[in-house]
């Protein structure tokens, strides 16, 4: 360790070092500006310059989910408007933060009077453990218990759940024993089709597309059997192309998250102008929303706008669907609060309803959410209810509500602190207590040791 070095050696070393340091620059350089012919050496020059990243990202990350701008001081939990008559008669799976225990929840609660009829808590620590989907995708720093949100449960018949957080898709039991996992990133809607197959999106490790970057977000539908197979998982960006619609993204400023699939909701039954088995896809950053048919390859029916940035697409009946319009216009990052990396909502958030008869969108609900400031600048959901009233959750600044047609909340659920502090919702679920009563009995009735 003490021994005299040559300068020529150690001239060489530095040289040599700093030739080193360019290459991986320009590798890393390469990459992130689209170029993909040299993948066997610009992907493990990525997972090397990520491990700072991935480092700062967990000693950096917030230890509760706390949404970017205060809102209205409102007690946390469950609220009862005692001026409402109505009684509402349904079960809502809500994914909240639990500041106590500082880990998100699913409550299986019951709406008459928001009693939490069943918990769930699963071990996110074992679930994490499970997946073999490689270093890139660093569980324990990007997805730790803590800071896991339990993404639009979905409750199956025998009282269980699916979810994820842009992680592995899982399903538990009632008592939260798991039941399968699927390595890939799987985020945003959870939907059955009339199969009781589940249908998500997900996307590759790595995107086989050619033009694009390294870091690349390549949407896929993917459907899964109720058992956790894999049944089909198909491109978005491929859908597209056979349909002669490459241009909406590809003659546009390169971004390496152009579409950013957010719902796939399946048609259960056939009607004028769509079959059983059919799919409504949402692509929040092309505004669009299309109508597919898998079992052709055909994209039926798309449109872009006037909903802006939208999240949530439900059918009403067999001519009629619902669109949760975020109503976001991009600008620049600032001081704004209102703004998420320069995204800010116009005024305020509205459901569109479009009529395939008429071909007409409208917004019903204008007044009602203007009333109640609704404004989530992300995600977002809205069901319409057979009275006319409207499921809402305002995800960013952790409020559900069911609200009548002019605004009047029935009942209001936060989640949050003192002062205003909100914290973020996981994608609320309404449930009908006919038709979801199977999965609701099972999980209320379960024994769990």
């Amino acid at each position: 360790m003490h021994r005299s070095v040559p300068l020529w050696f150690l001239l060489f070393l530095v040289l040599s070092g700093l030739l080193v340091l360019m290459a991986f620059g320009a590798l890393v350089a390469y990459a992130s500006s689209g170029g993909n012919r040299l993948s066997a050496l610009t992907s493990p020059a990525l997972a090397i310059a990520n491990i700072p990243l991935n480092a700062a990202r967990a000693v950096t990350a917030p230890t509760e989910p706390i949404t970017h701008e205060n809102r209205e001081d409102l007690p946390a939990g469950f609220w009862r408007n005692p001026q409402s008559t109505l009684v509402d008669d349904g079960y809502a799976l809500i994914s909240g933060y639990d500041a106590k225990r500082k880990r998100y929840l699913v409550d299986l609660t019951r709406l008459s009077d928001g009693k939490v009829m069943h918990e769930y808590a699963p071990d996110i620590a074992a679930i994490n453990r499970r997946s073999h989907i490689g270093p890139s995708i660093n569980l324990d720093a990007n997805h730790p218990p803590a800071r896991y949100r339990i993404t639009h449960p979905l409750l199956m018949p025998d009282g269980g759940i699916v979810f994820h957080n842009s992680t592995p898709q899982v399903r538990i039991d009632a008592c939260g024993r798991v039941l399968w996992t699927y390595d890939g990133i799987f985020d945003h809607s959870n939907e059955l089709d009339a199969d009781g197959n589940i249908w998500t999106p997900d996307q590759p490790l790595t995107s086989r597309l050619a033009h694009v970057g390294p870091a690349f977000r390549e949407d896929l539908i993917t459907k899964f059997s109720p058992d956790g197979r894999l049944l089909k998982a198909e491109s978005i960006a491929a859908i597209l192309e056979r349909n002669h619609l490459a241009r909406l993204w590809r003659s546009i400023p390169y971004t390496n998250d152009p579409t950013h699939l957010n719902d796939i909701q399946p048609v259960l039954q056939s009607g004028p102008y769509w079959q059983k088995g059919d799919l409504f896809i949402s692509l929040r950053h092309l505004s669009l929303l299309m109508l597919y048919r898998p079992s052709t390859g055909r994209i039926l029916w798309w449109q872009q706008g006037p909903w802006s940035m939208q999240h949530d697409v439900d059918i009403l009946d067999d001519h009629r669907i619902s669109v949760f319009d975020n109503g976001v216009q991009s600008g620049p990052d600032g001081p704004n609060p209102r703004a998420t990396n320069g995204d800010h909502v116009v005024n305020h958030n509205r459901l569109y309803v479009y009529d395939f008869a008429t071909g007409k969108a409208e917004s019903p609900y204008e007044a009602a959410f203007a009333a109640q400031d609704i404004r989530t600048v992300t995600q977002g959901l809205a069901t319409m209810m057979g009275n006319g009233d409207l499921f809402v959750e305002e995800t960013n600044y952790g409020r559900l509500l069911r609200m009548a047609p002019d605004g009047t909340v029935r009942w209001r659920y936060i989640t949050g602190g003192p002062g205003g502090k909100r914290f973020e919702l996981g994608w609320s679920r309404y449930l009908d207590p006919k038709a979801d009563a199977a999965g609701i009995a099972a999980a209320v009735n379960a024994r769990c040791g």
